[in-house]
């Protein structure tokens, strides 16, 4: 793609401004930046479809003349919470040895809407040799790639960028309310890896996963309900502490063309860039492991081959060896969502080079086109959704608290009776609702547990007073109260009252239980519901400030096309 002399221009005005390998968030009262980023936008070709994107570029620059930069950052200081902008991947294609790049964006709590640009500069003649875009809406992460490569040869004298622009879950699109920020970020290619990564974790270990399109892991579980024929690849016996604590483990290799600069030092020769983030922002969060120091020390060169990155971080088996599993803390989001591992490796090689390398989830495992970067299944942690003092209707008509319900109990569904599959245990920690109905059921739950209501399945972040709940026995009940409770801290439960559910799978009916008399769904209810509202047109528009409404339009075309 041959750009013009103005476009190089300011191509070459942004590169003095950003760090090396570095990000940058546009200032806008800078119209050079503000017309870079109008550039990144437009390059895609598709703005009289996509008209929205160019508006978010105005509505962040009147914002930024209004107000200043914007700072604020999501805290950090407890559950290692950040927004991420990233490039894993640039070198050659391993398919026919031209360039190409990836990268991806992930936003706290989630974004109403975000546009990704991402383009390859020849250093040279300071032509475009790859570019890629995407866009999404109502989600939390967003990757990108540059398109099958078919020029820029074996050259690796380039440097990548990549555009982001997005509006904030809450973004009202007016011009006081609205919420956004744009940035780009900058790398410069070098001699990589001679392969992708080589993992022993994680990877799928069973015969017979909860969900076959992810790698399971199974929170306050037995030892043994991992790998064979149990629904779990991994599984983390914590009965005493009945948290949901995050863990993965994390093994392999991978072989650099060149010579690692020994000693490997950490933070000075090597440095990891390690999260796993929720897709949809449901439980608003991006997880930091808790302890990079016991990270660091299990990454070393290997004895045998000084080219050789390896590390070691294993699962567990049993108390006497539970492993050393990275460890995220608390996971925020609810159990049965889909979230993405992402670890960075750069590397200080023996010149004084810095070479890259990549693990991360994608929906679409290891069909990237790049020797170092190896994408997995994303990860799917499995615990919990209801307060413990709710009771469970039986098959025989009496009640059980969820907390005393074992797997092969019946309980009464919407439309008969159910054999439960497995239960869910677990300590919440955020936002929580408890909502009352005017026939005084009442019951606790996380934001996207789904209530059957006369209107359909609805999360329960989405309900509001005076909305009609299905309750036991077929009746409506109006709700009379929704208190949210946003620093909620107690153990929640959930059942499954039928196998894996495909979320996929068109019409297919949403498992349930009753709980305090009200029929909610089970925790295949969860995965499936928010991954059909992602694609209900009017759902996501309700998402997303009503400026954006055509580019969802057109955002729906093109998926279906």
């Amino acid at each position: 793609m041959n750009i013009t002399a103005e476009q190089k221009e300011l191509f070459a005005y942004m590169d003095a401004l950003i760090p090396e390998n570095g990000c940058l968030t546009y200032d806008f009262r800078d119209p050079r930046q503000h017309a870079f980023a109008t550039m990144m936008t437009a390059l895609a070709d598709d703005s009289d479809r996509y008209p929205g994107r160019l508006q978010t570029l105005e509505r962040i620059r009147q914002a930024q003349n209004r107000n200043g930069l914007s700072t604020a950052e999501p805290s950090t200081s407890e559950k290692g919470w950040q927004n991420m902008f990233v490039i894993p991947g640039l070198g050659l294609s391993k398919s026919n040895a031209k360039v190409a790049s990836n990268g991806f964006g992930t936003i706290v709590g989630g974004y109403s809407s975000m546009n990704l640009t991402l383009i390859v500069q020849d250093n040279t003649t300071h032509d475009i040799v790859a570019h890629g875009f995407s866009n999404d809406f109502a989600q939390a992460f967003l990757p990108v790639e540059t398109a099958p490569p078919t020029s820029g040869g074996a050259d690796l004298d380039v440097t990548a960028y990549l555009h982001y622009a997005y509006t904030g879950k809450t973004g009202a699109g007016d011009s006081e309310g609205f919420e956004g920020s744009s940035g780009v970020v900058k790398r410069a290619a070098s001699d990589g890896p001679t392969g992708d990564p080589t993992l022993k974790a994680p990877i799928r270990t069973t015969t017979a996963p909860l969900n076959p399109k992810a790698i399971n892991i199974g929170l306050g579980r037995a030892w043994t309900d991992q790998g064979g024929s149990s629904q779990f690849d991994y599984a983390w016996n914590e009965p005493v502490q009945d948290h949901p604590i995050g863990k993965i483990p994390f093994h392999g290799s991978v072989t650099f063309g060149s010579k690692i600069k020994a000693p490997l030092k950490a933070k000075s020769g090597l440095y990891l860039d390690i999260y796993v983030a929720d897709k949809t922002g449901g439980g608003g969060a991006e997880l930091s492991p808790t302890d990079m120091d016991t990270v660091y020390s299990a990454f070393s060169i290997d004895a045998a081959n000084p080219n050789k990155l390896k590390w070691k971080l294993p699962a567990g088996v049993s108390t006497s060896d539970p492993g050393n599993p990275i460890k995220f803390g608390h996971v925020t989001w609810s159990s049965d969502m889909l979230a993405y591992f992402y670890c960075g490796m750069t590397v200080v090689m023996d010149n004084g080079d810095l070479s890259f390398a990549a693990v991360q989830s994608k929906d679409t495992p290891d069909e990237d086109p790049l020797d170092g970067t190896l994408e997995i299944m994303p990860i799917e942690f499995v615990w919990h959704c209801v307060a413990g003092a709710a009771a469970v209707t039986m098959a025989d008509g009496t009640t059980k608290p969820i907390e005393k319900i074992i797997a092969g109990d019946r309980v009464a569904t919407d439309d008969g009776v159910a054999t439960v599959r497995w239960t869910n245990k677990g300590i919440h920690k955020g936002i929580a609702l408890t909502v009352r109905s005017d026939a005084d059921h009442e019951i606790t739950t996380s934001g996207n547990h789904v209530f059957m209501t006369a209107d359909g399945p609805k999360q329960a972040e989405d309900l509001c007073v005076g909305d009609l709940l299905r309750v036991e026995g077929g009746a409506l009940v109006a709700i009379a109260h929704i208190e949210p409770k946003p620093f909620y801290d107690g153990l929640m439960y959930n059942l499954a009252t039928r196998d894996f559910q495909d979320a996929n799978a068109p019409g297919d009916a949403i498992a349930t239980f009753i709980a305090n008399g009200f029929i909610i769904g089970d925790v295949n209810a969860q995965r499936t519901r928010a991954h059909r509202l992602g694609r209900d047109i009017a759902y996501v528009k309700s998402r997303v400030p009503a400026y954006l409404h055509p580019d969802v339009d057109a955002f729906f075309e093109d998926r279906k096309a």
